[in-house]
């Protein structure tokens, strides 16, 4: 008899459990408002401002960095090279001249390990116009950037000489008997800037 009351006493109180939960369901979900007996019991935010002059009084600064910039300045800081701090002039003058980034910066590590080898007071770290002891010299680096990538635009690419190898044949023309290790260097620098 003690299993039967307790089925019956667990049958009535969920019953009874259920009910109660339904009426406290209808309860709670019951649009009171129609009735004008209460009011809204929260709040309710928008992810917009409140007015469309807060919206035009915000101001957005957006800092542009190009990002081969910072390819060519840490390629160039890692070989310990001055020509670093002219990371940008680099991408300035190959946008204007229409060159590939990499070209210039290539070039520099080829012919004076990136400006760290090259003729006293020339600031010519491309070995541009360097015949024996005839040189060319710059006031500083970033005058030998847009100089050079103006030369290699106008006397190279402009005449079809577009990769490391065929500006190889005008620009230093000795080293094509050798199989080439000036456009090798360049290229393999031009790979390291990917």
């Amino acid at each position: 008899m003690d299993k039967t009351a307790f089925l019956v006493s667990w049958y009535l109180s969920t019953v009874t459990t259920l009910v109660f939960c339904l009426f406290l369901l209808v309860y709670i979900s019951f649009d009171r408002t129609a009735l004008g007996t209460t009011t809204a019991k929260y709040n309710s935010f928008k992810a917009l401002p409140a007015s469309a002059s807060t919206l035009n009084s915000q101001e957005i600064e957006v800092n542009k960095v190009d990002a081969r910039a910072v390819i060519v300045e840490q390629f160039l800081k890692g070989y310990k090279s001055p020509l670093a701090t002219y990371a940008q002039e680099f991408i300035e003058v190959a946008d204007k001249y229409k060159l590939d980034y990499r070209l210039l910066p290539s070039i520099a590590m080829q012919e004076s390990n990136g400006g760290k080898i090259l003729p006293k007071g020339s600031n010519n770290p491309f070995g541009y116009g360097i015949y024996g002891k005839q040189v060319l010299r710059f006031k500083d680096f970033g005058e030998a950037i847009e100089r050079v990538g103006r030369g290699l635009k106008t006397d190279y690419i402009d005449k079809g000489l577009t990769t490391p190898w065929e500006i190889m044949t005008k620009y230093t023309p000795p080293s094509v008997p050798l199989g080439g290790p000036w456009a090798s260097g360049v290229s393999t620098f031009m790979a390291e800037l990917q």
